[in-house]
């Protein structure tokens, strides 16, 4: 069990179009990523820090084209809020949204004191939160991953943001 608590300022938190809390968490089992049947914990895996998987919301691809619900849905122009869980137990997180960054990060979930800017990535430890937020001035996929690739590759940490909207060739034109 894990999750977040947040404690808002006297004032409250900005207003954002969206706010999407997403776990992350490993799973370490005496059997391969993808293999059908009851899995067993392997204290043995875990005590390597080896996790067979690496999830958001406990489900391999949850929020993807080939998930449970999907990409997360957005439209051009809006303001997203992220609170990223790492539940661990064991592995640092290096939160990143690939095709956009953190207009504003907050690390450890410290939303009183003034977040770090316009940041691709930050690190978060195991049983910490951190609160990103972006804007989406484009139309397109965002991916949040772990910047440990191999957790996306391999053990299945991905979720996705479709972002719909007019283009901003202006801002990115991605024939030009």
């Amino acid at each position: 069990m894990f999750g977040t608590i947040l404690v808002e300022p006297e004032d409250g938190l900005p207003e954002v179009d969206r706010e999407l809390y997403l776990g992350q968490h490993e799973l370490y089992t005496d059997r391969e990523a993808g293999e059908e049947g009851h899995h067993q914990i392997d204290y043995d895996a875990m005590a390597s820090e080896d996790p067979t998987y690496v999830l958001f919301n406990g489900e391999v691809g949850r929020f993807t084209e080939d998930g449970e619900y999907g990409p997360i849905q957005a439209e051009t122009d809006e303001t997203i809020r992220v609170f990223w869980c790492n539940g661990g137990p064991n592995l640092l997180s290096g939160p990143h949204p690939i095709g956009n960054v953190w207009s504003q990060w907050y690390d450890y979930g410290d939303v009183d004191s003034e977040p770090v800017s316009h940041v691709e990535g930050a690190a978060l430890p195991a049983g910490t939160t951190g609160v990103g937020v972006m804007e989406t001035p484009v139309p397109g996929p965002i991916k949040l991953v772990d910047h440990a690739l191999t957790r996306v590759v391999r053990k299945g940490l991905l979720a996705e943001i479709a972002v719909d909207g007019e283009a901003n060739t202006e801002i990115y034109n991605p024939d030009p």
